[in-house]
């Protein structure tokens, strides 16, 4: 590699980690309200498109489901055979409530959930520090690549181990999930 394509790529690099470090360091987004669940071994997640406040969370103790709209786990299974799942095209089978429904899942295996809603907020992952990331929320069409905008936008993680996050259905709720934890964003009843 070159002198003038490195030189090129650390004023990069410097610029984002600038961008980044404007953002608004937050536990929670203005307008959104967080919880958190503390699931040990978790490889996947998503959520229901018939229910969309119902999160299906995987570990390696069976499935769960969580209603983000209460911030209460409603349904917990320990089947461990594995044969409700399908790691390659990324669906699982519901319980309880969901039982009917297949849920695309996101987390160990790959996948991904919705990163934009129709308010136009938006999750963004970044790695200017790797192997930490940073996800900041932009809400209302911001963008951090826009003039003075990253100060509008916050980190609301900054961590060295990410599994999965994205949007519900409805956009109601964004999640970022560990291996070991869930944090749960949900909109307030009154934000706009």
């Amino acid at each position: 590699m070159n002198f003038f394509k490195r030189s090129q790529e650390d004023e990069n690099k410097k610029r984002l980690q600038s961008l980044v470090k404007q953002t608004i360091k937050a536990n929670e987004p203005q307008g959104w309200i967080k919880t958190v669940f503390e699931i040990g071994g978790l490889s996947e997640i998503g959520f229901s498109k018939q229910h969309p406040n119902l999160l299906l969370v995987i570990s390696s103790q069976g499935r769960g489901i969580i209603d983000c709209e209460r911030s209460e786990l409603i349904k917990r299974d320990y089947d461990t055979n594995w044969d409700w799942i399908d790691s390659y095209e990324l669906i699982a089978q519901g319980i309880g409530i969901l039982s009917n429904e297949k849920i695309f899942v996101s987390g160990l295996h790959g996948g991904g959930l919705p990163v934009m809603n129709k308010n136009g907020d938006h999750l963004l992952f970044m790695g200017t520090e790797w192997p930490i990331i940073d996800i900041i929320f932009e809400p209302n069409f911001r963008s951090i690549y826009k003039e003075n905008q990253a100060t509008e936008c916050f980190r609301v993680f900054h961590d060295y181990e990410l599994r999965a996050y994205g949007f519900s259905y409805d956009g109601e709720t964004f999640v970022v999930a560990t291996s070991s934890e869930i944090s749960i964003y949900r909109k307030e009843k009154n934000a706009g």
